[in-house]
Protein backbone atom coordinates (compact mmCIF):
# COMPACT_ATOMS: atom_id res chain seq x y z
CA UNK A 1 0.00 0.00 0.00
CA UNK A 2 2.72 2.23 0.77
CA UNK A 3 4.44 1.52 -2.25
CA UNK A 4 1.05 2.13 -4.42
CA UNK A 5 0.87 5.78 -2.60
CA UNK A 6 4.22 6.79 -3.39
CA UNK A 7 3.57 5.71 -7.31
CA UNK A 8 0.09 7.77 -7.30
CA UNK A 9 1.60 10.62 -6.01
CA UNK A 10 5.05 10.37 -7.90
CA UNK A 11 2.44 10.77 -10.85
CA UNK A 12 1.12 13.78 -9.72
CA UNK A 13 4.01 15.50 -9.27
CA UNK A 14 5.57 14.17 -13.00
CA UNK A 15 2.48 16.21 -13.90
CA UNK A 16 2.91 19.14 -11.96
CA UNK A 17 6.08 19.94 -11.88
CA UNK A 18 6.36 21.00 -15.65
CA UNK A 19 3.73 23.52 -14.82
CA UNK A 20 6.15 24.77 -12.32
CA UNK A 21 8.54 27.48 -14.38
CA UNK A 22 5.35 29.18 -15.11
CA UNK A 23 4.78 31.23 -12.03
CA UNK A 24 2.45 34.09 -11.92
CA UNK A 25 4.08 35.81 -9.01
CA UNK A 26 4.85 39.34 -8.67
CA UNK A 27 7.43 39.19 -6.06
CA UNK A 28 10.49 37.59 -7.34
CA UNK A 29 12.00 36.86 -3.93
CA UNK A 30 8.79 35.17 -3.00
CA UNK A 31 8.73 33.52 -5.99
CA UNK A 32 12.34 31.62 -6.12
CA UNK A 33 11.24 30.66 -1.85
CA UNK A 34 8.36 29.07 -3.18
CA UNK A 35 10.09 27.27 -5.97
CA UNK A 36 13.05 26.43 -3.85
CA UNK A 37 10.31 24.55 -1.50
CA UNK A 38 8.39 23.17 -4.06
CA UNK A 39 11.62 21.28 -6.06
CA UNK A 40 12.08 20.10 -1.86
CA UNK A 41 8.32 19.01 -1.62
CA UNK A 42 8.52 17.06 -4.62
CA UNK A 43 11.68 14.96 -3.40
CA UNK A 44 10.23 14.24 -0.13
CA UNK A 45 7.15 13.12 -1.90
CA UNK A 46 9.34 11.14 -3.96
CA UNK A 47 11.08 9.59 -1.23
CA UNK A 48 8.42 8.96 0.96
CA UNK A 49 9.80 11.35 3.71
CA UNK A 50 6.21 12.40 4.68
CA UNK A 51 8.20 14.68 7.89
CA UNK A 52 9.41 16.46 5.43
CA UNK A 53 6.65 16.98 3.13
CA UNK A 54 4.21 18.38 5.69
CA UNK A 55 6.82 20.80 6.68
CA UNK A 56 7.27 21.87 3.20
CA UNK A 57 3.44 22.15 2.51
CA UNK A 58 2.98 23.72 5.76
CA UNK A 59 5.40 26.20 4.55
CA UNK A 60 4.08 26.53 1.17
CA UNK A 61 0.92 27.09 2.33
CA UNK A 62 1.59 30.38 4.00
CA UNK A 63 1.86 31.56 0.27
CA UNK A 64 -1.71 29.97 -1.17
CA UNK A 65 -1.93 33.11 -2.76
CA UNK A 66 1.36 33.09 -4.62
CA UNK A 67 1.46 29.08 -5.80
CA UNK A 68 0.86 28.49 -9.24
CA UNK A 69 -2.77 25.74 -9.46
CA UNK A 70 0.34 23.37 -10.17
CA UNK A 71 1.83 23.79 -7.01
CA UNK A 72 -1.52 24.23 -5.21
CA UNK A 73 -1.92 20.84 -6.38
CA UNK A 74 1.00 19.40 -4.94
CA UNK A 75 0.22 20.96 -1.60
CA UNK A 76 -3.03 19.96 -1.33
CA UNK A 77 -1.48 16.55 -2.37
CA UNK A 78 1.34 16.44 0.39
CA UNK A 79 -1.71 17.01 3.03
CA UNK A 80 -3.78 14.24 1.53
CA UNK A 81 -0.53 12.27 2.19
CA UNK A 82 -0.36 12.73 5.61
CA UNK A 83 -3.57 12.48 6.44
CA UNK A 84 -3.47 9.39 5.08
CA UNK A 85 -0.60 8.36 7.55
CA UNK A 86 -1.96 10.53 10.32
CA UNK A 87 -4.76 8.15 10.25
CA UNK A 88 -2.66 4.75 9.41
CA UNK A 89 -0.67 5.80 12.82
CA UNK A 90 -3.75 6.70 14.84
CA UNK A 91 -2.86 10.10 15.22
CA UNK A 92 -6.08 12.32 15.83
CA UNK A 93 -4.39 15.51 16.27
CA UNK A 94 -2.37 15.33 13.65
CA UNK A 95 -5.01 14.82 11.06
CA UNK A 96 -7.51 17.02 12.59
CA UNK A 97 -4.90 19.81 11.24
CA UNK A 98 -3.87 18.48 8.25
CA UNK A 99 -7.86 18.12 7.80
CA UNK A 100 -7.73 21.98 8.60
CA UNK A 101 -4.61 22.89 6.43
CA UNK A 102 -6.06 21.00 3.19
CA UNK A 103 -9.63 22.80 3.78
CA UNK A 104 -8.07 26.25 4.06
CA UNK A 105 -5.43 25.74 0.94
CA UNK A 106 -8.31 24.38 -1.32
CA UNK A 107 -10.90 27.36 -0.17
CA UNK A 108 -8.52 29.97 -0.95
CA UNK A 109 -6.79 28.69 -4.14
CA UNK A 110 -10.29 27.81 -5.57
CA UNK A 111 -11.70 31.22 -4.61
CA UNK A 112 -8.48 33.17 -5.59
CA UNK A 113 -8.17 31.28 -9.63
CA UNK A 114 -11.56 28.95 -9.46
CA UNK A 115 -10.32 28.18 -13.58
CA UNK A 116 -7.10 27.34 -13.78
CA UNK A 117 -7.35 25.84 -10.07
CA UNK A 118 -10.21 23.69 -11.40
CA UNK A 119 -7.87 22.82 -14.93
CA UNK A 120 -4.87 21.37 -12.25
CA UNK A 121 -7.53 19.54 -10.45
CA UNK A 122 -8.92 17.96 -14.27
CA UNK A 123 -5.25 17.28 -14.86
CA UNK A 124 -4.15 15.60 -11.75
CA UNK A 125 -7.41 13.72 -11.77
CA UNK A 126 -6.25 12.14 -15.53
CA UNK A 127 -3.56 10.83 -13.93
CA UNK A 128 -5.09 9.22 -10.51
CA UNK A 129 -8.79 9.11 -11.23
CA UNK A 130 -8.90 7.71 -7.16
CA UNK A 131 -8.33 11.67 -6.37
CA UNK A 132 -11.25 13.90 -6.53
CA UNK A 133 -9.97 17.23 -4.54
CA UNK A 134 -13.32 18.66 -4.13
CA UNK A 135 -14.82 15.42 -3.03
CA UNK A 136 -12.24 14.82 -0.55
CA UNK A 137 -12.21 18.89 0.55
CA UNK A 138 -16.23 18.57 1.46
CA UNK A 139 -15.51 14.94 2.84
CA UNK A 140 -12.98 16.97 5.12
CA UNK A 141 -15.00 19.70 5.50
CA UNK A 142 -17.69 17.34 7.41
CA UNK A 143 -15.23 15.74 9.50
CA UNK A 144 -14.17 18.96 10.90
CA UNK A 145 -17.60 20.31 11.51
CA UNK A 146 -18.92 16.81 13.25
CA UNK A 147 -15.53 17.74 15.55
CA UNK A 148 -16.33 21.13 16.08
CA UNK A 149 -19.86 20.54 17.04
CA UNK A 150 -18.65 17.16 19.18
CA UNK A 151 -15.95 20.06 20.75
CA UNK A 152 -18.30 22.87 21.76
CA UNK A 153 -21.17 19.86 22.79
CA UNK A 154 -23.94 20.71 20.10
CA UNK A 155 -23.87 17.33 18.78
CA UNK A 156 -25.05 15.22 21.51
CA UNK A 157 -26.01 11.30 20.87
CA UNK A 158 -29.47 10.81 20.63
CA UNK A 159 -30.93 9.51 24.04
CA UNK A 160 -31.44 5.58 24.35
CA UNK A 161 -34.84 4.23 23.74
CA UNK A 162 -36.48 2.28 26.27
CA UNK A 163 -37.62 -1.12 24.39
CA UNK A 164 -40.80 -2.52 26.34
Amino acid sequence: MKHILAFIILGVVAVVMPGCGSSHNTDPVVAENVEVQNTQLAEALNTGDLRHASEMADSMSLFVDDLTPEQTVQVLMAFLSVHNEAVAKGDRRLDLETLRKYVDVYDIAVNANPKDTRAAFAKANKINPDVDFDAVAKSFREKLSQYDAIQDGSLVAPEPSESE
